[in-house]
C-alpha cells in the first residue's frame, strides 16, 4: 500500500535521527557529557533501536565523526576543483577552505577536540581521507614542476600533521577569527617553501592576491 514504509526505510529514518541528534549533542556538550539516554530521548527512539545500529556510545560517536569529517573534506575538495588558475592555486584555495571549515563548531569539537581522545588514532591516521586529498594534489604539483621533487609519502604525512595541528590550535583559542587568518598565512608561507625556486615569488604574490 502507498504511504506504508518498509522496515528498511524505517530503519534508515531511525538511524538518521540518531546521527543528527548525536551530532548536535556531541557538538554542544562534548563526548564525555553526552549520554545515550539523552540521545535516545531526543531522537524519540528506543534504546533497542540505538543498540541495533550502534554497539555503544563510542560507535555512535565514530559514525558521527566520519560524517562530519567526510562532509567538510568534500566541501574543501569541491572548492579546490572550482578554483581558477593552476594546481598551485588549487592548493592555496584548499588551504583557505580547510581553515574556514574549522570555524564550524561541529568540526572543531567532534573532529579535532574529541576525535583524537575517543577514537583509536593510529587507525584514523591510516584511513584519513585528508591524506588522499594531499597525495593527489602533491603528485600533480610535482608532475607539473610546481613543487620540488621529493619523497611523496613522508611529505604528505608531515603536511597532514601540520594541518591537523593548525585545526587543533584554532579550536582551542578564544579569538577564532584572528587565529584562522594567521594560520592561513602561516600555512601558505610554509608550503611556498616547497615550490620550485623560480616560482616562489609568484606564489607569495598569488597568495596575497587571493586573500
Amino acid at each position: 500500500m502507498a504511504g506504508i514504509m518498509s522496515k528498511d526505510e524505517q530503519s534508515q529514518i531511525t538511524k538518521r535521527a540518531l546521527l543528527d541528534i548525536a551530532k548536535e549533542l556531541f557538538t554542544e556538550r562534548g563526548y564525555a557529557h553526552t549520554s545515550t539516554e539523552e540521545v535516545v530521548r531526543r531522537a524519540k527512539v528506543t534504546r533497542g533501536a540505538l543498540y541495533y545500529h550502534y554497539r555503544d556510545k563510542a560507535a555512535l560517536f565514530e559514525a558521527v565523526f566520519d560524517e562530519v569529517r567526510l562532509g567538510y573534506l568534500q566541501a574543501v575538495k569541491e572548492r579546490m576543483q572550482a578554483a581558477e588558475g593552476d594546481t598551485w592555486q588549487q592548493l592555496v584555495t584548499g588551504c583557505q577552505a580547510f581553515i574556514e571549515s574549522v570555524a564550524d563548531p561541529s568540526v572543531q569539537r567532534i573532529v579535532y577536540v574529541d576525535g583524537p581522545a575517543v577514537l583509536d588514532w593510529s587507525i584514523e591516521q591510516r584511513r584519513a581521507p585528508g591524506l588522499i586529498l594531499l597525495r593527489n594534489i602533491f603528485k600533480k604539483l610535482m608532475a607539473e614542476g610546481l613543487v620540488e621533487q621529493m619523497p611523496l609519502e613522508p611529505l604528505i604525512r608531515l603536511i597532514w600533521v601540520t594541518f591537523f595541528e593548525a585545526a587543533i590550535y584554532i579550536s582551542q583559542v578564544d579569538d577564532n577569527a584572528t587565529a584562522r587568518k594567521e594560520m592561513t598565512d602561516t600555512l601558505i608561507r610554509l608550503l611556498t617553501g616547497l615550490r620550485s625556486r623560480t616560482l616562489e615569488a609568484d606564489a607569495l604574490s598569488s597568495f596575497h592576491t587571493a586573500l
